[in-house]
């Protein structure tokens, strides 16, 4: 894809810290009300059909946007300008169409994204009076000097040459691939994004190994064939595709990490594979540590199949589409994060319940993973939704680990028998909310920041609430349980 091959030259011109990103949501959906601070790791808790799916795609859609203004540019060849209804507007509204339906029938709702709170950089979305979307973006967001500068890039991108000469030839195509390059920096500094690429990792995972590849490719056919219904499909008869859409670029996904391994046939011959890789090998030796682990064996792939070997004996094992629906559904993370580190990606990653039929060792050893997979570029950006008060639990003592340290430096070793330092968050790249009916009593608030100003961890009293609920079940029981004895 251009926009991965050249988002990543232009990176290297980049020095500034990433600002902060947030998001407002007014009646849409299952949300009342929701304002989120979209930090670098961004947790969302709460109960089924709280709005925690709504909000990540929601997310999703926002920042691959910047993916669609630069194709929309780059691929045009009609106009030599920049224009915004047709460069921007249209796009975004269409898109929105194509991923959550028609806009005819549902309530007044307001959506900001900010891209930068800073410099107050936003994209806003509402309802006009004939219930069509109206993208707005703030004064600040696309500057005279931007339109300028793409205006310019598109009319040399349009530049042909007529000269036969080899040499002029190549000299025509590398302009063009410098003014790609600049078109891709200027992009990315708007939208105050800066991966290479964009993965919403979905729920059910399994789907992709419990079947055969003959019904993967079916799968995937079909996926492709609604989506395109569904795109000449008029306005008010719009359907909702995200989540037909989000199947189709994570089967894609599967589809090409799944040829790599198929090539090297497990994640150390994979790992040494890469020559001149930027991973220490005691590093690289954690995370295939932490991997097998989690798999109870070592994962491999040959022409029979993906097999988890027990034990490192190639005698000993079993198929994947036989394996535990934990191991099944852990599988693709562990390989798009062992990916994202030895090939020195920037990507953002959004994950539906990476806890998913898995023990709470081996959701710790997840967590942990993901962790170091935020901490292997500045850039690296994950959102999990999770319904499991453990994973929070988890992502605490990581966090309370980093400010033990940063406390005092000489407790770093013995920090380090205790949690991995490799994983370790800081609490300003961290943000966490619980959706829906609040536990505490008196609390109406749907979205409620669960990050304790003071001390930057995860809100103790929401910790214990959860806990005390399941206390609270135990302790009546037990009353009763005494009472009956009283009787007798």
């Amino acid at each position: 894809m251009l926009i991965q091959k050249y988002v990543c030259l232009s990176l290297c011109l980049r020095f500034i810290k990433t600002e902060m990103q947030k998001i407002e949501i007014k009646n849409f959906g299952a949300i009342k009300h929701a304002e989120i601070e979209v930090k670098k790791v961004l947790v969302l808790i709460g109960e089924q059909a709280s709005g925690k799916s709504t909000i990540s795609k929601l997310i999703y859609f926002f920042k691959i946007l910047r993916d669609e203004l630069f194709n929309r540019v780059y691929q045009d060849s009609t106009r030599d300008y920049f224009d915004i209804p047709q460069d921007l507007i249209f796009p975004i509204r269409q898109k929105f169409y194509d991923f959550f339906g028609s806009t005819f029938r549902l309530p007044d709702f307001e959506i900001t994204y900010y891209y930068s709170v800073e410099n107050n950089r936003f994209l806003k979305l509402t309802l006009n009076r004939n219930k069509k979307l109206h993208p707005k973006f703030s004064d600040s967001f696309l500057s005279q000097e931007f339109k300028f500068d793409v205006t310019k890039l598109k009319k040399l991108l349009l530049k042909e040459t007529t000269s036969r000469n080899v040499h002029e030839q190549l000299a025509h195509e590398q302009n063009k691939l410098k003014y790609i390059q600049q078109l891709s920096s200027f992009v990315n500094d708007a939208f105050n994004s800066y991966q290479d690429s964009s993965l919403f990792i979905i729920a059910g995972r399994n789907a992709t190994v419990s079947y055969s590849e003959l019904f993967e490719k079916y799968l995937f056919l079909n996926l492709q064939t609604q989506i395109e219904d569904n795109k000449r499909n008029s306005f008010k008869h719009k359907e909702q595709t995200i989540d037909e859409t989000l199947m189709l670029s994570f089967v894609e996904r599967v589809s090409k990490m799944k040829k790599l391994f198929e090539k090297y046939g497990s994640f150390e011959g994979l790992l040494s594979s890469y020559a001149e890789v930027n991973v220490k090998k005691d590093y690289s030796k954690k995370i295939c540590d932490k991997i097998n682990t989690i798999l109870k064996g070592n994962y491999t792939i040959d022409r029979w199949g993906e097999k988890i070997l027990i034990d490192d004996d190639d005698e000993k094992y079993v198929f994947l589409h036989n394996a535990s629906s934990g191991q099944q559904e852990a599988v693709r993370i562990l390989q798009d994060i062992f990916l994202t580190i030895v090939e020195n990606q920037k990507v953002l990653r959004i994950i539906e319940e990476p806890e998913a039929h898995l023990f709470p060792e081996a959701q710790k050893l997840v967590i942990e993973l993901l962790a170091m997979m935020v901490n292997s570029d500045d850039d690296n950006q994950v959102i999990i939704t999770t319904h499991s008060p453990y994973v929070l639990t988890v992502f605490n003592n990581l966090l309370f680990a980093d400010r033990v340290i940063k406390s005092n430096e000489s407790v770093k070793g013995e920090v380090a028998k205790v949690v991995d330092v490799n994983s370790l968050i800081s609490s300003s790249d961290f943000s966490s909310y619980s959706l829906g009916e609040q536990l505490e009593e008196g609390n109406d608030t749907y979205c409620l920041n669960i990050i304790n100003e003071k001390t930057g961890l995860i809100d103790q009293n929401y910790l214990d609430t959860v806990s005390e609920t399941l206390n609270g079940d135990f302790r009546a029981l037990y009353s009763l349980h005494s009472k009956s004895f009283a009787r007798k």
